[in-house]
């Protein structure tokens, strides 16, 4: 589905033409008033036109999950990301998942503008998308990320085994064969690997200490596809500090935990990781350490040229809080067991602290209610779309009268082929198309197939409708993460009669 044609039609609205005026003029703080249903359309529509890249806030990770699907949707050819929250609670002690943390190496490395290769399809600036849990976070300091960053050339005089050491420091398994992201092979004068930010891994062939050649491979496959001119290789892990920095300063930060106060099998489990990770070996709940040495957060990693959007501000300033005060029961919780060091530092950042980082920043504030103050609002010009509820005779008959009137209509439905023929029975013509190649006029209706949660008017005369408004109801659509999987693996981990759970279906 492609409806980025669309965009173009809010360059009529006045309020638009004055917001992206402020927001080119780089001002500080930008406010604008927009209803809900529009601020995906609102969204992609300043991401096409400012080509800059933009980190999105919402307050809650379902809103995060629908604002990324609908801009995928409006704007496809862009690069549009998700960064997911952590999935343990603040002072948890479980593993992370490797979808999971795949997903935050690749934001991290489009807003560093660290790609994959130079064969790369991915040029626009990104677009971030990120909960208020997520953005609160604390993550690898930006320095040691794009530090650890470099590029690999055919003709470079490197010795394999340096290499190989460089990229497990950087968080890449050393695996027989390379299937997945994060993994790293060597055999004879060949190393593989398959950084997070490509879409295939690379092979580099040695002639002695040179780099003969770089061509990227199948990983399901294993055979070659292409050759290319160089390839980025950013982390492969969050936790970047205890591999890379100095061994004297590592002691210092881990013996400055106090574990007076913890019980007795908590304090040996954390003398026995802490000793790990002075070897730097790492514990099986290796992210629970990371607020020991993180101390940034994605605005840390937003381009000074980039913009930062609230969806929502004061809803945001109260997610956060409330996270917060969730977090500190937990803490105490944990303290009162002898489970955590009194000293332990807090995985994530309080509002106030967000709120000065923001302060350096361009930011654009959007509310779709409750406007307040005397700060300058721009209230763009969208209204709420009219709601038939499956009564499908008097939309149509509603849509003949709004057509003789000159009106812009543009239909999305997931039932596309069945609207067109109920459209058809009363001599409106209107086949199901997937893309628009070119702007709908005026007077014109326009049908297209495919998903948006909400419908709108804008500027009194385009009317964009949805499932949601023509029959009462929308199917609701999966996100579906992309797990990778060492299929080498796993033949050799089943054997007849284990149970296996299946991440749909459940146990068999």
């Amino acid at each position: 589905m492609d409806f980025s044609k669309l965009l173009s039609l809010i360059e009529e609205m006045p309020a638009y033409r004055r917001l992206v005026d402020e927001l080119e003029q780089k001002s500080a703080s930008v406010r604008a008033a927009v209803l809900d249903a529009a601020k995906p359309y609102l969204v992609a529509a300043l991401h096409q036109r400012l080509s800059s890249p933009m980190l999105i806030v919402t307050t809650q990770p379902e809103n995060s999950k629908k604002l990324y699907e609908q801009l995928l949707t409006w704007c496809p050819s862009m690069e549009i990301k998700l960064f997911p929250e952590p999935e343990a609670l603040p002072y948890e002690r479980i593993a992370s998942d490797t979808s999971t943390e795949l997903e935050r190496l690749q934001v991290l490395s489009a807003l560093a503008n660290i790609a994959g290769n130079d064969n790369s399809s991915n040029t626009s600036p990104p677009l971030v998308v990120a909960s208020a849990a997520a953005f609160m976070q604390k993550v690898t300091p930006y320095d040691d990320f794009t530090g650890a960053s470099h590029s690999i050339k055919p003709g470079m005089e490197v010795e394999p085994f340096h290499l190989l050491s460089r990229w497990q420091v950087m968080g890449y398994q050393l695996e027989d064969v390379v299937e997945v992201p994060g993994t790293i092979s060597h055999r004879g004068g060949i190393i593989d690997i398959y950084p997070p930010t490509s879409d295939l891994p690379a092979r580099l062939e040695f002639l002695g200490n040179s780099i003969d050649s770089i061509r990227l491979f199948d990983p399901a496959s294993q055979r070659s596809l292409r050759a290319v001119s160089s390839v980025e290789i950013g982390p492969a892990t969050e936790l970047l500090t205890p591999f890379s920095g100095n061994k004297s300063e590592l002691a210092a930060v881990l013996n400055s935990l106090d574990l007076t106060g913890l019980n007795t099998e908590a304090r040996e489990q954390f003398q026995r990781e802490l000793s790990m990770l002075l070897n730097k070996e790492r514990p099986s709940d290796l992210q629970f350490y990371a607020p020991l040495f993180h101390r940034d957060n994605l605005v840390s990693y937003l381009p000074q040229d980039g913009l930062l959007i609230l969806d929502e501000p004061q809803n945001i300033k109260l997610a956060v809080e409330d996270l917060e005060a969730k977090a500190d029961e937990l803490r105490a919780e944990k303290l009162a067991r002898g489970e955590l060091p009194r000293n332990f530092p807090k995985p994530y950042f309080t509002w106030g602290e967000l709120d000065s980082q923001m302060e350096s920043r361009q930011c654009l504030r959007l509310t779709s209610w409750g406007i307040t103050g005397r700060e300058r609002w721009h209230k763009l010009s969208f209204a709420s779309a009219p709601n038939y509820a499956g009564q499908v005779p008097a939309f149509i008959k509603k849509a003949r009268e709004m057509l003789d009137q000159r009106k812009r209509l543009v239909l999305v439905s997931h039932q596309a082929s069945r609207l067109s023929e109920l459209l058809g029975e009363e001599d409106i013509i209107a086949p199901p198309l997937s893309e628009i190649k070119e702007v709908p006029p005026p007077g014109s209706l326009t049908l297209l197939s495919g998903l948006l949660a909400e419908g709108w008017i804008m500027n009194g005369d385009t009317y964009l409708l949805t499932d949601a408004e023509i029959f009462g109801f929308i199917k609701q659509r999966r996100l579906l993460k992309k797990r990778p999987i060492p299929h080498h693996r796993l033949f050799v981990d089943i054997t007849p009669g284990d149970y296996v759970v299946h991440i749909e279906h459940g146990i068999a």
